[in-house]
């Protein structure tokens, strides 16, 4: 392979190799994806940070006036953090919207059940997971218990003298027959059930184990029902390789992305053209409905509040075209190729890791199905702001037509009226209990994530 060949492929660590930004910034990435492990936490986070940087509460009041910083939480299962620009709100608006939710295995509504000594939890996984990956696996506890119209946050697992629950799975000397099945079903979703207890009390486990669920979370079976409870992935964010290039982690996709957007945005030092809005939504890995997620309303209150805090109309036609004028990046991750695996992808059409962000026009399946495709006007202004700034960026894909596939948020947006295209990090082991992703890339993903609040115009 030629030289230039060589540099191409590696053009993110060619950009930020030696950068005194890239080890601050895998730092503060592993932090937050170590801390925030449901949308819930991300949004608790989120809300502490924009309290500690002066931004006021748009719901209650607060004025859109040139440079203010304002933030909303919906529901406390979504975000939004909003530097108001020196342009009216009218003219529209400059959104980068995550999403906080990612594949995890939830706890049923009435989970508790005793069997050969052992007590377990009734489970039900949640987004598109590989169940094989996740069984034998520590797992932490992390949710809310809703009670007395009061919110109690629950973590068990994730400090060192903390307990861990396990999906235990077959030994291979009795699961003689697991090579006669396909990989989808070599774990039953039923069986996908975490193990709670073991000790009994009064020669019952699951009596000794509510004992303990009631006494320290008030846990009963009526908070059961009206819980938010998760099993996900114990422990922290680690550094990956001898050279600690890659940062290891659960929730990559797409709490990597939400990092970012909220590094790109504290380093907005002068107040942009148009108003900036960190979003961050709930239920992408399901299909974005709920009252969280994109479908839902939030993108439009959002609006309607601004309009309204900046004393500009706010009826249904304004908010139309406030959005039409608006552009927006779907900010999710896209899949890496794997050194593994060549039979899967096409040639050069797969993001590498190591070469800056990527950007994918288009999504979907098979013929693009549930696809959003950018329009080429908004996607071509994007890269030559990269380009300006010398940010690595790279296309993306989903590997091979008819055999792979995948969508984001971005559809719903573009529903509304805001132009999107779709802009990420690759990853290595998406949707496993841990995912991988290139600190070069993370790098370049703040910076493009930055050079959009600042330079994107309206669409045209």
């Amino acid at each position: 392979m030629g030289e230039e060949k060589k540099k191409d492929l590696m053009k993110g660590w060619a950009r930020y190799d030696g950068s005194e930004k890239l080890e601050p910034r895998a730092k503060g990435l592993m932090d937050f994806v170590g801390r925030c492990k449901t949308e819930r936490e991300v949004v608790r986070y989120l809300e502490e940070k924009a309290k500690s940087l002066g931004a006021a509460a748009l719901e209650e009041g607060a004025p859109a006036s040139p440079g203010s910083a304002l933030y909303m939480n919906w529901k406390g299962r979504a975000f939004a953090l909003v530097r108001v620009g020196r342009l009216p709100v009218s003219l529209g608006l400059n959104f980068i919207i995550s999403h906080a939710d990612a594949p995890r295995v939830d706890v049923k509504q009435r989970p508790l059940y005793e069997k050969d000594n052992i007590a377990m939890f009734d489970c039900h996984y949640y987004g598109g997971i590989k169940k094989y990956q996740w069984t034998n696996v520590p797992l932490a506890l992390h949710g809310e218990i809703h009670r007395h119209g009061e919110t109690l946050p629950v973590v068990v697992g994730e400090d060192a003298a903390d307990p861990v629950f396990i999906f235990p799975d077959l030994e291979p000397h009795i699961d003689r027959n697991m090579n006669d099945r396909k990989a989808s079903e070599t774990v039953d979703a039923e069986n996908l059930d975490a193990i709670v207890a073991h000790r009994p009390n009064d020669g019952e486990i699951s009596a000794a184990l509510s004992a303990v669920l009631k006494d320290r979370f008030g846990l009963d079976d009526s908070s059961f029902a009206s819980a938010d409870l998760a099993l996900v992935p114990a422990g922290p964010a680690r550094e990956v390789g001898f050279d600690r290039g890659l940062v290891g982690a659960y929730g990559l996709d797409d709490r990597i992305c939400a990092c970012a957007t909220l590094e790109a945005w504290q380093a907005m030092t002068e107040t942009p053209d148009r108003t900036a809005v960190l979003m961050v939504m709930d239920k992408e890995e399901i299909g974005s409905q709920s009252i969280g997620g994109a479908e839902g309303a939030f993108v439009e209150q959002l609006a309607l509040e601004l309009l309204h805090a900046a004393k500009e109309p706010a009826d249904s036609l304004s908010l139309r075209r406030c959005l039409s004028k608006s552009v927006a990046l779907s900010a999710d991750v896209t899949s890496g190729r794997n050194p593994l695996y060549d039979s899967y992808y096409v040639r050069d059409q797969q993001a590498l890791m190591g070469n800056g962000v990527g950007i994918i026009k288009f999504s979907g399946s098979g013929g693009k199905v549930s696809a959003n495709e950018a329009r080429g006007e908004i996607a071509a202004e994007f890269i030559e702001i990269l380009d300006r700034r010398n940010i690595p960026w790279q296309c993306g894909s989903f590997g091979r037509i008819d055999k792979a596939g995948g969508g984001t948020l971005a559809r719903y947006l573009a529903q509304k009226g805001i132009d999107t295209v779709d802009c990420g990090p690759a990853l290595l082991s998406m949707h496993s209990p841990f995912e991988l992703a290139s600190k070069a890339d993370y790098a370049a993903l703040c910076d493009a994530y930055l050079a959009f609040f600042q330079e994107m115009t309206a669409p045209k």
